[in-house]
């Protein structure tokens, strides 16, 4: 089953999270498809332009499916080390989360080695590239590590609205406790885990 891996926040905000979603391809199309027809959504689904009710439709018709989640979250992402480069320092964390939610999400069984789907919209070429080889180490040789546009895959989209509303729910604002609420039936039953990363 593949994994789709994307982040919202980060050192600027004091927060950063990233979410690797495990789900089969025509299953995030096809809530992505539903969406759209209800919403009339034309463009990218992205979590950070999303009402409360849109959002909550997301995970409603993701319910529907089947699939597992992990949400790496940097609390503490906002303190790079003295002399370090703030830049230096978001890749850093980036870099940390996704190492962190894509071997939890194999080590545990969640998803079988197949294609690790990260979303390339983010940082430059040579950091990337750096950052596939590293989820291409950890996927072994039954798998494969890959960039991909999310505006092109509905499961990127997906992982999206995912992390921005951990990052919502992490982010002191006056949308926290509805964040909450609407993943907190997730979590209890293990659907998304979510997971504290110490200070980076």
């Amino acid at each position: 089953m593949p994994i789709y891996c994307d982040e919202s926040g980060g050192v600027g905000r004091g927060v950063m999270t990233l979410a690797a979603l495990s789900i089969e391809a025509n299953a995030a199309e096809a809530v992505l498809s539903r969406f759209r027809e209800i919403n009339g959504l034309r463009g990218e689904l992205k979590g950070s332009r999303i009402n409360l009710s849109e959002r909550a439709l997301v995970f409603e018709m993701l319910a529907l499916q089947q699939w597992k989640a992990i949400v790496g979250i940097a609390i503490s992402a906002l303190k790079p080390d003295p002399g370090e480069d703030r830049g230096d320092h978001d890749i850093a964390t980036y870099a940390a989360l996704l190492d962190d939610v894509v071997s939890t999400i194999i080590d545990a069984g969640k998803a079988g080695c197949g294609d690790v789907i990260i979303d390339d919209g983010r940082y430059g070429a040579d950091t990337l590239a750096l950052v596939r080889n590293a989820v291409g180490r950890l996927v072994g040789p039954l798998g494969t590590a890959r960039l991909a546009i999310s505006h092109e895959v509905a499961g990127l989209q997906l992982a999206d609205v995912i992390a921005n509303t951990f990052f919502n729910r992490a982010l002191p604002n006056s949308r926290q406790g509805r964040m909450a609420a609407i993943v907190a039936p997730l979590l209890e039953s293990g659907q998304i885990e979510m997971r504290i990363l110490p200070d980076l």
